[in-house]
């Protein structure tokens, strides 16, 4: 498929937003979760109105990876009452073990935890997360991955999981450019192969439904250095799967790793929520890192365009949890600097920001 024509003029106006003219947007803030770190990779969900999360990873020791902190991965589910959120987040168990850098999605069943992994390996279990009638969390054991498999990403298209992407071990030099289909209303037949991304394999894109297309966007491929090592290509391109067939749409306008996913949408828009675009990489003290994207994009759908709508006015996380709770979206922790977890979780309201956009 040969390349679309990227517009000059909407690169440079997006990669200048960061500018004092950049419309700031409105995010409400919940209380804090009680760890002083926070954690990047955790699952969440939304239960009646109880927010759950939990799982992720984190540096304890105050360390970064440069110096020699050590990664650890958590099993704390902790729950907040979304009637009451003033009363704060509680601990209310633990997942089955200890689990980062999968998908979660919400379903009318409970909240779906696929995959992810640890430091020793990925995973390929799926369990379904429902309370008991006591408020107390119950872990269902769903149809397994085919592969093990983390840093993919998904969407819940009506009563279909559709995941693409990720990589099946740590030290993975290429990422999957595989796509897999669970139908929770026939969960007896598995997860069914579906026609391959016809792009480069990758991690950490960001999927959304919008009507009745699963979209597939940005994220970074790997390919192997010299010493055998990952290396990331920052990526772009974006894709729409509906009716059986992948086709391209509209470039993003500068590369987005790790923004929010499932990304919030309205109508008939999606919106990627910070990210990381590679202006940064391999920076490291004593230069400090500015954080990352600010900037928050709007695809229309009926329209094959993007636009920017403004930015940020909380630390922008990447690697973040995402839940939606009526017409907006929970974001839960993620990493706001390399190596730097932020406890913080707001609300983002993508219906405020819809404008004119197609419905």
């Amino acid at each position: 498929m040969p390349m679309p024509i990227i517009n000059p003029l909407l690169i440079a106006a997006l990669t200048a937003s960061a500018g004092a003219s950049a419309q700031g947007v409105v995010t409400s803030l919940l209380p804090a979760v009680p760890d002083a770190h926070g954690f990047a990779g955790t699952f969440t969900g939304v239960v009646g109105h109880q927010l759950l999360a939990g799982g992720g990873a984190n540096f304890p020791d105050g360390r970064l990876p440069w110096e020699g902190g050590k990664k650890v991965w958590h099993d704390t589910l902790y729950v907040l009452d979304l009637s009451s959120p003033e009363a704060g987040w509680k601990i209310m168990g633990r997942l089955p073990k200890a689990n980062g850098y999968g998908v979660s999605l919400t379903a009318r069943e409970g909240v779906l935890l696929i995959g992810g992994g640890d430091a020793k390996g990925h995973f390929q279990e799926v369990w379904l997360l429902a309370l008991a009638a006591d408020g107390t969390p119950v872990f269902r054991p769903m149809p397994p991955l085919p592969v093990a498999l983390a840093q993919m990403s998904g969407a819940l298209l009506d009563r279909q999981i559709h995941l693409c992407g990720g990589i099946e071990t740590p030290e993975a030099t290429h990422a999957s450019n595989s796509h897999w289909m669970l139908d929770l209303d026939q969960l007896e037949k598995g997860w069914k192969t579906q026609a391959a991304l016809p792009a480069d394999g990758r991690i950490l894109a960001t999927a959304a439904v919008v009507d009745d297309a699963f979209y597939f966007m940005a994220g970074c491929s790997l390919a192997p250095d010299a010493a055998g090592k990952p290396t990331r290509t920052y990526l772009r391109d974006a894709w729409k799967f509906s009716h059986g067939q992948w086709s391209r749409v509209a470039d993003l306008p500068l590369p987005l790793v790790a923004s929010a996913s499932p990304a919030p949408v309205a109508g008939r828009s999606l919106f990627m929520v910070s990210g990381d675009d590679g202006s940064q990489v391999g920076q490291l003290p004593p230069k400090p890192h500015k954080g990352f994207s600010k900037n928050v994009l709007r695809y229309e759908t009926g329209t094959d365009t993007w636009s920017s709508v403004g930015e940020l006015t909380v630390p922008p996380p990447v690697t973040v949890a995402v839940t939606r709770w009526q017409d907006r979206f929970i974001f839960f922790n993620g990493e706001v600097r390399p190596g730097v977890r932020t406890p913080q979780v707001f609300l983002f309201t993508p219906s405020a920001l819809n404008g004119n956009a197609h419905e």
